[in-house]
C-alpha cells in the first residue's frame, strides 16, 4: 500500500484518539500526517506535539488548510456532533475523502445531505463506528449472509454502563438535544452506545444495513440525572424486512457490563459482543470464536487507506449504511415524543471519585431479563414507565422535534 496522506480536523476530546492511531500509522510508515486544524491547539499540548513533532502543520481554518494541501487524501473530523454534516459535505466538495467520528450526523435530512455529497462528489465517507471493523463481528455478518441460522428474524441488543455527573460537565453540549441553535440529540443510542444500535441494524440486515430500514419505531426515553437528553432508554424497531429488533440501554448501571446482541433466525440463533467474541448455533451445529483485542479504529483507518489505494475491500462503514441507524435514531424520538424524567424515589444517588453517580438499582438487576423476553419498560410495569405508540417510517425524511429549542 502506498504512503497515504491525511489531514485531521479536531484533535481534543476524542480526537487525541484520532491522532494516536494517526501518528502509530506514520510512525509505521504507511501515513504521512500532512497538516491539522483545531481553533484550540494549545490546549492539547500532547498531541500538538505529537503531530508537529512528525512535521504537520497547525492551522485554525481547515479551508485553510486544505487549499494549501492539495495532495491530502482523506480528512479526519473528530469535532462537536453538530459540526459533522457542515465539515464533512465542505470537506468533499473540495476534493477530500472523509473518515468522521460517530454518529455521523443526528438527523435524517443532514444524513441525506451527506450521502448526496459523497455520492456527487464521488468521495468516500467512513463513518468511524469502529465496533463494525472486529474480526468477530466480520465473521459474524459472513455467517449470517450466508445462512447459518436461516433467515434472521430477531435482534436484541443490551448495553449497562456507568456516567457520572462527571460525564455530563465535560463538555457544554454533553446530555443536550439542542446546543447553539443546533440539533445535538446527545444520549444513549446517539452517542456513548451508538455502536450498539449501528451493529445491531447492520445485523439486522445480515450485514447490509440498506435491509435494514425501519418501518416502525417504538421507544420509551427517560433520564435519572438532570440532563435534557436520556440515559436510559428502550427501543423497538420493525424493519421493511420482517426483521424485530430491540435496543436496552442504561447509564445508571451500577458498573460497566459488556454490550452484546443476540440474534434469532428460523433455523438457530447467534451471539456477539464488545470482548471481539461470537456464538453460532445453526444447521451446522455450534460454534464459538474470539479473538484478541483489536485497536478498532486503527482498522477503519486501514479500511478506508486501502480503498483509495485502489482495494476492492469494501467499506466498514461508509455514510450510506448508517441510513437504518439514523432513522431508528430519529424515530425513537418521534415516538417517544419527549424524554420523561426518572424520580428519584427510584434512583440512588451517591459519591464516587470526586463526582456523584445516579443509579437505578431495580433496573440493573431486571434488564437482561426484560430483553430476553423482548418488552419494552412499561409492558414490565417499572413504576416510573409511561407507555408510548409505534411511530410510522413511510416517507421519513425530516427531523423538526424540539425545533423550538433551536434559538436558545
Amino acid at each position: 500500500m502506498n504512503i497515504i496522506r491525511a489531514g485531521i480536523i479536531g484533535i481534543g476530546g476524542f480526537g487525541a484518539q484520532h491522532v494516536r492511531i494517526a501518528t502509530e500509522l506514520a510512525k509505521e510508515g504507511l501515513l504521512e500526517i500532512v497538516a491539522f486544524a483545531d481553533l484550540r491547539a494549545e490546549s492539547y499540548a500532547e498531541e500538538y506535539g505529537k503531530l508537529t513533532a512528525l512535521g504537520a502543520k497547525h492551522y485554525t481554518d481547515y479551508e485553510q488548510m486544505l487549499g494549501e494541501h492539495p495532495e491530502i487524501d482523506f480528512v479526519a473530523i473528530a469535532t462537536p456532533i453538530a459540526a459533522h454534516k457542515p465539515m464533512c459535505v465542505r470537506v468533499m466538495q473540495l476534493g477530500f475523502h472523509v473518515i468522521v467520528e460517530k454518529p455521523p450526523a443526528v438527523t435524517i435530512q443532514d444524513l441525506d445531505e451527506m450521502i448526496a455529497a459523497s455520492k456527487e462528489t464521488g468521495k468516500w465517507c467512513q463513518v468511524d463506528f469502529q465496533n463494525t471493523s472486529g474480526r468477530a463481528f466480520r465473521e459474524l455478518l459472513t455467517e449470517l449472509s450466508q445462512g447459518a441460522i436461516g433467515q434472521v428474524t430477531h435482534v436484541t441488543g443490551v448495553g449497562m454502563w456507568k456516567r457520572t455527573r462527571s460525564y455530563y460537565d465535560r463538555t457544554r453540549w454533553a446530555g443536550k438535544l439542542t446546543c447553539d441553535g443546533q440539533y445535538v440529540l446527545d444520549g444513549t443510542f446517539n452517542n456513548p452506545l451508538a455502536h450498539l444500535l449501528n451493529n445491531c441494524m447492520v445485523v439486522a440486515g445480515s450485514g447490509d444495513a440498506g435491509r435494514a430500514i425501519p418501518e416502525t419505531v417504538q421507544a420509551e426515553l427517560y433520564h435519572v440525572n438532570d440532563i435534557e437528553g436520556d440515559d436510559t432508554s428502550v427501543i423497538r424497531i420493525g424493519t421493511k424486512e420482517g426483521v424485530t429488533v430491540h435496543f436496552y440501554a442504561m447509564l445508571s448501571h451500577h458498573g460497566h457490563e459488556v454490550p452484546y446482541i443476540s440474534i434469532r433466525g428460523t433455523e438457530g440463533e447467534a451471539y456477539w459482543n464488545y470482548q471481539n467474541t461470537f456464538t453460532i448455533r445453526g444447521r451446522n451445529g455450534e460454534e464459538t470464536k474470539s479473538y484478541s483485542p483489536e485497536v478498532l479504529v486503527r482498522n477503519m483507518y486501514l479500511n478506508l487507506m486501502q480503498a483509495i489505494s485502489g482495494s476492492c475491500e469494501p467499506l466498514y462503514c461508509p455514510i450510506e449504511a448508517c441510513r437504518s441507524f439514523m432513522l431508528a435514531s430519529n424515530g425513537a424520538y418521534e415516538s417517544a415524543g419527549l424524554v420523561r424524567e426518572i424520580p428519584m424515589t427510584y434512583a440512588v444517588e451517591r459519591e464516587e471519585d470526586g463526582t456523584t453517580v445516579r443509579l437505578l438499582p431495580e433496573l440493573s438487576e431486571r434488564m437482561k431479563d426484560i430483553a430476553q423476553q423482548g418488552l419494552l419498560y412499561s409492558e414490565a410495569s417499572l413504576p416510573w414507565a409511561v407507555p408510548t405508540s409505534p411511530f410510522r417510517m413511510e416517507g421519513y425524511n425530516r427531523f423538526e422535534l424540539f425545533a423550538d429549542k433551536l434559538g436558545k
